[in-house]
C-alpha cells in the first residue's frame, strides 16, 4: 500500500530538511514534495512545520538506530563503522554531495525550534546508546565503551559535514581509516 500523507509529509520532511536545512525548507515546498493537501500537515501535526520537522527527526534517527543494529550481526564494531561510513560516502556521492545529514541539520536548526533540536539530540544520543552497548558487548568498560561511542558519532558527523562541504568523500574515508584502527587498538 502506497503511504499515506502522513508518511509523506515525513519522507518528504526528511529529505528536503537534507538538502536545505530546517529553515530553507517551507511549508509550500513540503506540501509540493509529499503532495498531500494544507490541511493534512495540522490535521497530523497540529503543531505545524515544528511538529513535522521533529518527527521526521526523529523517524530519521530511529531508523539509523535500526541500520546500526542490523549491521552490528554482520561483525565487530570497526566493522560496522567502516561499512556504515562506507555507505553514507557512496549515498553523499550518488547525490552529488547535496543531501547532508538530516539530525546534523535539525541540530542546527533556530534557537526557537527547541523541539526539533531535542529531537536530534534524542536520535545522537540513541545512535551513541547503540554504538556504546555493542562495545560493552566487545568487552570494554562501560566508561570507556560510551566515550568512545560518542567519539565515533562525533568523527563521522564531522566527516560528513566536510565531506559535503569539500565535494569529495576523502574525510568520511580517513575517518572510516582512523576510526577503524583506534577500535583495534583499543579493544
Amino acid at each position: 500500500m502506497p503511504p499515506g500523507p502522513r508518511e509523506r509529509l515525513i519522507i518528504s520532511a526528511i529529505e528536503l530538511v537534507r538538502a536545505r536545512g530546517v529553515d530553507g525548507t517551507g511549508l509550500t515546498e513540503l506540501l509540493e514534495h509529499s503532495r498531500t493537501a494544507r490541511r493534512s500537515i495540522y490535521q497530523h501535526f497540529p503543531g505545524g512545520k515544528a511538529e513535522l520537522i521533529a518527527t521526521s527527526t526523529a523517524a530519521a534517527g530511529a531508523w539509523l538506530r535500526r541500520a546500526l543494529r542490523d549491521l552490528e550481526g554482520q561483525g565487530d564494531v570497526a566493522s560496522v563503522v567502516r561499512t556504515l561510513v562506507g555507505q553514507v560516502a557512496q549515498n553523499l556521492a550518488a547525490t552529488d554531495y547535496t543531501l547532508g545529514c538530516p539530525i546534523a541539520a535539525a541540530a542546527a536548526a533556530a534557537p526557537d525550534a527547541a523541539g526539533v533540536r531535542q529531537a536530534a539530540a534524542t536520535a545522537f544520543a540513541s545512535w551513541t546508546d547503540e554504538l556504546a552497548a555493542a562495545l560493552e558487548r566487545e568487552g570494554r568498560p562501560v566508561d570507556q565503551a560510551r566515550s568512545l561511542a560518542g567519539f565515533i558519532v562525533s568523527a563521522v558527523e564531522g566527516a560528513l559535514l566536510r565531506a559535503r562541504c569539500s565535494g569529495s568523500t576523502e574525510p568520511l574515508d580517513e575517518a572510516a581509516t582512523h576510526l577503524t584502527s583506534l577500535l583495534a587498538t583499543t579493544a
